[in-house]
């Protein structure tokens, strides 16, 4: 769903004026300890996106750790599955994006504790409950 099929729903009355939030951007962290793989559990949003949000993320050492020189950890994170309610709307269903499942891979010959600041960013919905 784009910016212009909103403005047509809200032309239309399809959806309440009131329900829009706009560009909201939703910052969470996770913990790592070791190497290895990971997949995470569901990430609640607490947010209701119109589409697939922008998803980023960046590492930083947790306090007291000390990089190694020559044993940099390598990172990747991405999202496994996104987590979504279906909504009948001319007569097809529109999915609306509420969670996420990540995987992680951390690479090191080093045991480093990490933290992952994870950020979504997306049109959202203010009123969660209509589409949950």
């Amino acid at each position: 769903m784009t910016y212009r099929s909103i403005e047509r729903a809200r032309d239309s009355r399809r959806l309440d004026q009131a329900t829009w939030a706009g560009d909201s951007l939703l910052f969470l962290s996770y913990d790592t300890i070791g190497v290895g793989q990971i997949e995470t559990e569901l990430i609640d949003f607490g947010l209701v996106f119109e589409d697939v949000p922008f998803f980023a993320y960046g590492v930083e050492l947790q306090p007291g750790e000390t990089l190694r020189e020559g044993q940099f950890p390598a990172v990747m994170c991405g999202v496994k599955e996104w987590q979504f309610t279906e909504v009948e709307a001319d007569d097809r269903a529109t999915p609306f994006y509420i969670g996420a499942f990540l995987w992680i891979s951390i690479t090191s010959n080093i045991s480093y504790r990490l933290r992952f600041r994870l950020s979504f960013e997306g049109i959202s919905m203010r009123n969660v409950e209509h589409f949950r």
